[in-house]
């Protein structure tokens, strides 16, 4: 068990460079290694965040385009209120006749 563990960072040690940078590139690795996986703010949350980000900037654009739309149509319905509560909710008048027809 104890050369399974090992063999990883034999191979590692093999690979590396010798000489006098051989101490900044193992620290180098270390601190990405722990940049990356352990700490509190690791890439992986940093690429959630911003995926989250621009997930509300898209529902941001497409409720502002609601808000427009709205806009709109309240000063359609200030404008002209008995034909807006005819055409939408079949409102009528005491003596008139409602008659629906289905298209298929």
């Amino acid at each position: 068990m104890y050369k399974w563990f090992t063999l990883p960072f034999i191979f590692i040690r093999d690979k590396m460079p010798s000489g006098p940078n051989r101490k900044y590139l193992v620290a180098f690795m270390i601190i990405f290694i722990w940049m990356a996986f352990f700490d509190k703010n690791r890439w992986i949350t940093q690429w959630q965040l911003q995926r989250s980000i621009y997930q509300y900037e898209k529902e941001k654009k497409q409720l502002e385009k609601d808000i427009a739309r709205t806009q709109i149509q309240s000063k359609n319905v200030q404008s002209d209120i008995e034909k807006f509560g005819r055409e939408t909710y079949l409102m009528t008048k005491n003596d008139e006749d409602l008659f629906i027809i289905a298209v298929d």
